[in-house]
């Protein structure tokens, strides 16, 4: 049994693909979307103004401690930068044959590492907020259709760079050129936009055409205020027998989405199954 859980619990901490959520008990996880928002602004914007190696220094520390006080794990940050480690070493390519070797190689790496460090609290964001609680944070400072527009740029990271994986190992099939090492040489680049860029734009607005249907299909739009189904609330209204102990606290269980309404109401006038079922069944705008 114990060996059962532990085996539950490091599965609960690995990710199948970048930007995944994770749910692990951490004091970044009990924040609020809103705080998580301010603190990767703060964080961005001293990425921008760091210019110095004593300050990007500081910047890095501070993302380290950020990303790891998460309990994030060095294999989710592989995942999660990978990509931009190709993106930095183009950089610093071009900044090398534009002003020679050894004067391009700090002005490239600097740049390469503003970026990495710009988009680290985006990760951090994405993999320790959940769906309702962005909608939420979002809705206090936005309006109803600005949020829902945000959310689904931030929620749709994760889906996209699964696609470019998927994408890519098709066209390494049909014999493009798409290893890490291949795109170290920019006589392959042109693969790398006609074999990868090209089909993730199609598969982009396909995928936006699809997702303002199904938002017009439930209604959106139509009630001033958006409803949530909340999944730790389900968890806790559950008989103890047929609640998730292994899920940490603040997290969902397996079985949660994010798909319809909450009726907190409800709680306190029925029995935890009731409360589920009528959660679910409430038609979702």
């Amino acid at each position: 049994m114990r060996d059962h859980t532990a085996f539950r619990q490091r599965r609960i901490r690995t990710s199948d693909y970048a930007c995944q959520y994770m749910a692990v008990d951490s004091f970044v996880h009990r924040l609020g979307a809103g705080a998580k928002l301010l603190i990767g602004a703060l964080l961005g914007a001293a990425a921008v103004l760091a210019h110095e190696p004593w300050s990007l220094g500081v910047v890095l520390a501070l993302n380290a401690g950020y990303y790891f006080g998460a309990r994030l794990t060095l294999s989710g940050l592989w995942r999660d930068t990978r990509y931009l480690l190709v993106q930095s070493v183009i950089i610093m390519g071009l900044y090398a044959a534009r002003y020679g070797v050894p004067a391009g190689l700090w002005p490239g790496l600097q740049i390469a590492l503003q970026i990495g460090l710009f988009f680290v609290p985006g990760v951090v964001f994405l993999r320790t907020t959940q769906a309702s609680q962005m909608m939420r944070g979002l809705g206090k400072v936005l309006p109803y259709r600005l949020s829902f527009l945000v959310f689904t740029s931030f929620r749709f990271v994760p889906l996209f760079a699964r696609e470019i994986r998927q994408i890519a190992m098709a066209q390494r099939l049909r014999g493009a050129r798409l290893s890490g090492v291949d795109l170290l040489n920019p006589g392959n680049w042109r693969d790398m936009f006609h074999c990868l860029m090209i089909p993730l734009l199609v598969r982009a607005l396909k995928t936006s055409d699809e997702v303002a249907l199904s938002a017009e299909g439930r209604g959106f739009g139509i009630r001033p205020e958006r409803t949530y189904f909340d999944a730790l609330l389900a968890q806790k209204a559950l008989p103890d027998g047929d609640r998730d102990d292994d899920a940490p606290s603040g997290s969902i269980g397996p079985q949660a989405s994010v798909c319809g309404s909450t009726d907190r109401s409800a709680g306190s006038k029925a029995s935890g199954r009731g409360v589920a079922r009528r959660m679910t069944s409430r038609e979702d705008p």
